[in-house]
Protein backbone atom coordinates (compact mmCIF):
# COMPACT_ATOMS: atom_id res chain seq x y z
CA UNK A 1 0.00 0.00 0.00
CA UNK A 2 3.01 2.33 0.15
CA UNK A 3 2.48 3.19 -3.52
CA UNK A 4 -0.97 4.58 -2.65
CA UNK A 5 0.53 6.88 -0.02
CA UNK A 6 3.26 7.93 -2.45
CA UNK A 7 0.76 8.92 -5.13
CA UNK A 8 -1.47 10.70 -2.63
CA UNK A 9 1.40 12.93 -1.53
CA UNK A 10 1.83 14.01 -5.14
CA UNK A 11 -1.86 14.60 -5.84
CA UNK A 12 -3.01 16.62 -2.82
CA UNK A 13 -5.34 18.87 -4.80
CA UNK A 14 -7.01 15.92 -6.53
CA UNK A 15 -7.63 14.28 -3.19
CA UNK A 16 -9.07 17.50 -1.77
CA UNK A 17 -11.44 17.66 -4.75
CA UNK A 18 -12.24 13.97 -4.25
CA UNK A 19 -13.29 14.52 -0.65
CA UNK A 20 -15.68 17.31 -1.62
CA UNK A 21 -17.14 15.40 -4.56
CA UNK A 22 -17.72 12.31 -2.48
CA UNK A 23 -19.60 14.15 0.22
CA UNK A 24 -21.56 16.16 -2.36
CA UNK A 25 -22.86 12.95 -3.89
CA UNK A 26 -24.35 11.60 -0.68
CA UNK A 27 -27.95 11.88 0.49
CA UNK A 28 -27.21 11.55 4.20
CA UNK A 29 -28.58 14.34 6.40
CA UNK A 30 -25.19 14.77 8.10
CA UNK A 31 -23.24 14.91 4.84
CA UNK A 32 -22.92 18.70 4.87
CA UNK A 33 -21.57 18.66 8.42
CA UNK A 34 -19.00 16.01 7.44
CA UNK A 35 -17.98 18.05 4.40
CA UNK A 36 -17.54 21.15 6.56
CA UNK A 37 -15.46 19.27 9.10
CA UNK A 38 -13.20 17.78 6.45
CA UNK A 39 -12.82 21.10 4.66
CA UNK A 40 -11.63 22.49 8.00
CA UNK A 41 -9.11 19.63 8.33
CA UNK A 42 -11.08 17.95 11.10
CA UNK A 43 -11.16 14.44 9.64
CA UNK A 44 -11.13 12.72 13.03
CA UNK A 45 -14.26 14.59 14.10
CA UNK A 46 -15.87 13.73 10.78
CA UNK A 47 -15.05 10.05 11.32
CA UNK A 48 -16.46 10.19 14.88
CA UNK A 49 -19.68 11.64 13.48
CA UNK A 50 -20.01 8.86 10.91
CA UNK A 51 -19.28 6.16 13.52
CA UNK A 52 -21.93 7.68 15.79
CA UNK A 53 -24.47 7.56 12.97
CA UNK A 54 -23.57 3.93 12.19
CA UNK A 55 -24.01 2.91 15.83
CA UNK A 56 -27.41 4.64 15.87
CA UNK A 57 -28.91 3.45 12.58
CA UNK A 58 -26.75 0.49 11.51
CA UNK A 59 -24.33 0.25 8.62
CA UNK A 60 -25.56 1.25 5.16
CA UNK A 61 -23.62 1.56 1.94
CA UNK A 62 -23.86 5.37 2.05
CA UNK A 63 -22.58 5.52 5.63
CA UNK A 64 -19.74 3.16 4.74
CA UNK A 65 -18.85 5.43 1.80
CA UNK A 66 -18.87 8.42 4.12
CA UNK A 67 -16.61 6.52 6.51
CA UNK A 68 -14.12 5.98 3.70
CA UNK A 69 -14.34 9.67 2.89
CA UNK A 70 -13.50 10.63 6.46
CA UNK A 71 -10.68 8.07 6.64
CA UNK A 72 -9.05 9.59 3.56
CA UNK A 73 -8.10 12.59 5.66
CA UNK A 74 -6.46 10.33 8.25
CA UNK A 75 -4.98 7.25 6.61
CA UNK A 76 -5.16 6.50 2.88
CA UNK A 77 -4.52 2.77 3.28
CA UNK A 78 -7.32 2.36 5.81
CA UNK A 79 -9.63 4.40 3.61
CA UNK A 80 -8.91 2.11 0.68
CA UNK A 81 -9.42 -0.98 2.86
CA UNK A 82 -12.83 0.37 3.86
CA UNK A 83 -13.70 1.00 0.21
CA UNK A 84 -12.89 -2.63 -0.55
CA UNK A 85 -14.96 -3.74 2.44
CA UNK A 86 -17.90 -1.58 1.32
CA UNK A 87 -17.94 -3.14 -2.15
CA UNK A 88 -17.75 -6.64 -0.63
CA UNK A 89 -20.52 -5.86 1.87
CA UNK A 90 -22.70 -3.98 -0.63
CA UNK A 91 -21.85 -5.41 -4.07
CA UNK A 92 -24.80 -3.64 -5.72
CA UNK A 93 -23.95 -0.19 -4.41
CA UNK A 94 -23.37 2.33 -7.19
CA UNK A 95 -22.18 4.84 -4.58
CA UNK A 96 -19.45 2.45 -3.40
CA UNK A 97 -18.07 1.93 -6.91
CA UNK A 98 -18.30 5.66 -7.61
CA UNK A 99 -16.27 6.30 -4.45
CA UNK A 100 -13.53 3.87 -5.35
CA UNK A 101 -13.49 5.14 -8.91
CA UNK A 102 -12.78 8.65 -7.63
CA UNK A 103 -10.04 7.29 -5.39
CA UNK A 104 -8.37 5.50 -8.30
CA UNK A 105 -8.63 8.71 -10.30
CA UNK A 106 -6.92 10.55 -7.45
CA UNK A 107 -3.93 8.21 -7.56
CA UNK A 108 -3.81 8.31 -11.38
CA UNK A 109 -4.97 4.70 -11.90
CA UNK A 110 -7.23 5.48 -14.83
CA UNK A 111 -7.87 1.90 -15.95
CA UNK A 112 -9.36 0.86 -12.60
CA UNK A 113 -11.10 4.20 -12.23
CA UNK A 114 -12.92 3.71 -15.54
CA UNK A 115 -13.87 0.14 -14.60
CA UNK A 116 -15.43 1.33 -11.36
CA UNK A 117 -17.35 4.19 -12.99
CA UNK A 118 -18.66 1.78 -15.63
CA UNK A 119 -19.85 -0.54 -12.86
CA UNK A 120 -21.37 2.35 -10.91
CA UNK A 121 -23.26 3.49 -14.01
CA UNK A 122 -24.55 -0.04 -14.62
CA UNK A 123 -25.83 -0.29 -11.03
CA UNK A 124 -27.32 3.21 -10.81
CA UNK A 125 -30.84 2.79 -12.19
CA UNK A 126 -33.03 5.02 -9.99
CA UNK A 127 -30.97 7.83 -8.44
CA UNK A 128 -30.58 10.61 -11.04
CA UNK A 129 -28.47 12.74 -8.70
CA UNK A 130 -25.90 9.98 -8.26
CA UNK A 131 -26.07 9.09 -11.96
CA UNK A 132 -25.23 12.70 -12.79
CA UNK A 133 -22.12 12.52 -10.57
CA UNK A 134 -21.06 9.19 -12.09
CA UNK A 135 -21.40 10.53 -15.63
CA UNK A 136 -19.34 13.64 -14.84
CA UNK A 137 -16.69 11.54 -13.11
CA UNK A 138 -16.55 9.00 -15.96
CA UNK A 139 -16.35 11.80 -18.49
CA UNK A 140 -13.31 13.17 -16.67
CA UNK A 141 -11.51 9.84 -16.82
CA UNK A 142 -12.40 9.28 -20.48
CA UNK A 143 -11.09 12.75 -21.27
CA UNK A 144 -7.88 12.01 -19.37
CA UNK A 145 -7.24 8.81 -21.36
CA UNK A 146 -8.14 10.54 -24.64
CA UNK A 147 -11.46 8.77 -25.21
CA UNK A 148 -12.91 12.12 -26.22
CA UNK A 149 -16.09 10.86 -27.91
CA UNK A 150 -17.02 8.91 -24.77
CA UNK A 151 -16.29 11.95 -22.61
CA UNK A 152 -18.51 14.18 -24.75
CA UNK A 153 -21.33 11.61 -24.72
CA UNK A 154 -21.25 11.37 -20.90
CA UNK A 155 -21.30 15.15 -20.52
CA UNK A 156 -24.30 15.42 -22.83
CA UNK A 157 -26.13 12.65 -20.94
CA UNK A 158 -25.39 14.36 -17.63
CA UNK A 159 -26.81 17.61 -19.03
CA UNK A 160 -30.07 15.81 -19.81
CA UNK A 161 -30.41 15.33 -16.06
CA UNK A 162 -29.27 18.85 -15.10
CA UNK A 163 -29.42 21.02 -18.24
CA UNK A 164 -28.18 24.19 -16.53
CA UNK A 165 -25.38 22.69 -14.43
CA UNK A 166 -22.36 24.93 -14.97
CA UNK A 167 -19.79 22.28 -14.03
CA UNK A 168 -21.19 19.90 -16.63
CA UNK A 169 -21.27 22.64 -19.27
CA UNK A 170 -17.69 23.61 -18.40
CA UNK A 171 -16.57 19.99 -18.72
CA UNK A 172 -18.37 19.64 -22.04
CA UNK A 173 -16.58 22.72 -23.35
CA UNK A 174 -13.20 21.28 -22.32
CA UNK A 175 -13.85 17.97 -24.06
CA UNK A 176 -15.22 19.61 -27.21
CA UNK A 177 -12.12 21.79 -27.36
CA UNK A 178 -9.88 18.72 -27.29
CA UNK A 179 -11.99 17.33 -30.13
CA UNK A 180 -11.08 20.46 -32.15
CA UNK A 181 -14.63 21.80 -31.90
CA UNK A 182 -13.28 25.20 -30.93
CA UNK A 183 -16.24 27.41 -31.77
CA UNK A 184 -18.81 25.35 -29.86
CA UNK A 185 -16.44 25.04 -26.90
CA UNK A 186 -16.01 28.81 -26.72
CA UNK A 187 -19.73 29.47 -27.22
CA UNK A 188 -20.53 27.29 -24.20
CA UNK A 189 -18.04 29.14 -22.00
CA UNK A 190 -19.31 32.56 -23.04
CA UNK A 191 -22.83 31.31 -22.28
CA UNK A 192 -21.71 30.22 -18.79
CA UNK A 193 -20.09 33.62 -18.26
CA UNK A 194 -23.33 35.33 -19.23
CA UNK A 195 -25.45 33.11 -16.93
CA UNK A 196 -23.12 33.45 -13.98
CA UNK A 197 -20.36 36.07 -14.29
CA UNK A 198 -18.81 34.83 -11.03
CA UNK A 199 -18.27 31.22 -12.18
CA UNK A 200 -14.47 30.97 -12.13
CA UNK A 201 -14.25 27.79 -14.22
CA UNK A 202 -15.37 29.67 -17.33
CA UNK A 203 -12.48 32.13 -17.01
CA UNK A 204 -9.96 29.35 -16.41
CA UNK A 205 -11.12 27.48 -19.51
CA UNK A 206 -11.40 30.60 -21.68
CA UNK A 207 -7.84 31.45 -20.73
CA UNK A 208 -6.58 27.94 -21.37
CA UNK A 209 -8.38 27.52 -24.69
CA UNK A 210 -7.14 30.85 -26.01
CA UNK A 211 -3.60 29.95 -24.93
CA UNK A 212 -3.75 26.68 -26.82
CA UNK A 213 -4.88 28.62 -29.91
CA UNK A 214 -1.98 31.04 -29.34
CA UNK A 215 -4.39 33.93 -28.77
CA UNK A 216 -2.45 35.14 -25.75
CA UNK A 217 -3.95 38.63 -25.52
CA UNK A 218 -7.45 37.13 -25.28
CA UNK A 219 -6.17 34.57 -22.75
CA UNK A 220 -4.71 37.35 -20.61
CA UNK A 221 -7.97 39.34 -20.83
CA UNK A 222 -10.17 36.49 -19.57
CA UNK A 223 -7.69 35.40 -16.90
CA UNK A 224 -7.40 38.95 -15.54
CA UNK A 225 -11.21 39.00 -15.31
CA UNK A 226 -11.03 35.72 -13.39
CA UNK A 227 -8.30 37.06 -11.14
CA UNK A 228 -10.53 40.01 -10.21
CA UNK A 229 -13.06 37.47 -8.93
CA UNK A 230 -10.62 35.16 -7.15
CA UNK A 231 -7.19 36.78 -6.62
CA UNK A 232 -5.66 33.61 -5.16
CA UNK A 233 -7.00 31.01 -7.62
CA UNK A 234 -3.88 28.99 -8.55
CA UNK A 235 -4.98 27.84 -12.01
CA UNK A 236 -5.86 31.40 -13.01
CA UNK A 237 -2.55 32.71 -11.70
CA UNK A 238 -0.48 30.02 -13.39
CA UNK A 239 -2.23 30.28 -16.75
CA UNK A 240 -2.12 34.06 -16.61
CA UNK A 241 1.61 33.89 -15.97
CA UNK A 242 2.15 31.70 -19.02
CA UNK A 243 0.08 34.00 -21.25
CA UNK A 244 2.05 37.00 -20.01
CA UNK A 245 5.32 35.18 -20.70
CA UNK A 246 4.22 34.64 -24.30
CA UNK A 247 3.29 38.34 -24.51
CA UNK A 248 6.78 39.34 -23.35
CA UNK A 249 5.67 40.41 -19.86
CA UNK A 250 8.27 38.28 -18.09
CA UNK A 251 8.35 39.94 -14.68
CA UNK A 252 4.56 39.81 -14.35
CA UNK A 253 4.64 36.21 -15.52
CA UNK A 254 7.13 35.15 -12.86
CA UNK A 255 5.23 37.02 -10.18
CA UNK A 256 1.93 35.31 -11.00
CA UNK A 257 3.31 31.79 -11.45
CA UNK A 258 5.25 31.98 -8.18
CA UNK A 259 2.14 33.30 -6.44
CA UNK A 260 0.15 30.35 -7.83
CA UNK A 261 2.62 27.97 -6.19
CA UNK A 262 1.87 29.47 -2.77
CA UNK A 263 -1.67 28.14 -3.11
CA UNK A 264 -0.89 24.97 -5.08
CA UNK A 265 2.74 24.05 -4.23
CA UNK A 266 2.63 20.66 -5.99
CA UNK A 267 1.46 21.97 -9.37
CA UNK A 268 3.84 20.30 -11.83
CA UNK A 269 2.60 22.47 -14.70
CA UNK A 270 3.53 25.68 -12.89
CA UNK A 271 7.09 24.41 -12.52
CA UNK A 272 7.11 23.55 -16.21
CA UNK A 273 6.10 27.14 -16.97
CA UNK A 274 8.85 28.49 -14.70
CA UNK A 275 11.37 26.28 -16.47
CA UNK A 276 10.38 27.67 -19.87
CA UNK A 277 10.77 31.25 -18.64
CA UNK A 278 14.17 30.56 -17.07
CA UNK A 279 15.37 28.82 -20.22
CA UNK A 280 14.28 31.85 -22.27
CA UNK A 281 16.34 33.99 -19.89
CA UNK A 282 19.29 31.59 -20.20
CA UNK A 283 19.14 30.85 -16.46
CA UNK A 284 19.80 27.14 -16.80
CA UNK A 285 20.41 26.41 -13.13
CA UNK A 286 17.04 27.82 -12.13
CA UNK A 287 15.42 26.13 -15.13
CA UNK A 288 16.81 22.73 -14.16
CA UNK A 289 15.64 23.17 -10.57
CA UNK A 290 12.12 23.89 -11.86
CA UNK A 291 12.30 20.93 -14.25
CA UNK A 292 13.26 18.61 -11.40
CA UNK A 293 10.38 19.94 -9.31
CA UNK A 294 7.93 19.33 -12.17
CA UNK A 295 9.17 15.77 -12.54
CA UNK A 296 9.01 15.15 -8.78
CA UNK A 297 5.33 16.15 -8.86
CA UNK A 298 4.50 13.58 -11.54
CA UNK A 299 4.44 15.81 -14.63
CA UNK A 300 5.20 12.84 -16.89
CA UNK A 301 2.36 10.72 -15.46
CA UNK A 302 -0.09 13.58 -15.73
CA UNK A 303 0.91 15.35 -18.96
CA UNK A 304 3.48 13.39 -20.96
CA UNK A 305 7.19 13.61 -21.75
CA UNK A 306 7.67 17.33 -22.42
CA UNK A 307 9.53 18.10 -19.18
CA UNK A 308 11.55 14.90 -19.38
CA UNK A 309 12.69 16.01 -22.84
CA UNK A 310 13.55 19.47 -21.50
CA UNK A 311 15.76 17.82 -18.90
CA UNK A 312 17.59 15.76 -21.52
CA UNK A 313 18.14 18.85 -23.67
CA UNK A 314 19.24 21.23 -20.96
CA UNK A 315 20.18 19.55 -17.68
CA UNK A 316 22.29 16.45 -18.47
Amino acid sequence: MTSIQKHLKKTQLLIAMLLLLLVHAQAQTNAKEIKDLMSAGKSKKALDLVEKEISKTGLTDELSVLKSTALLGINAEKAFENMQFTITKFPNSAAAYNMRGLFFYGINDMANSLKDFNKAYELCTTDDSLKFEILINRSGVSHHVNKIENAIADCREALKIRPDNLDALNNLSATLFDDDQFDEAEKILLGIKEKNPKYIGAYVNLGYQNQKRERYAFAEKYLLEGLALEPNEPYVLNNLGYAQFKLGKTEEALKNINKSLKFFPTNAYAYRNLALIYLAQNQKEKACEAIQKALSYSFTDLYGDEVKDLKKQNCL
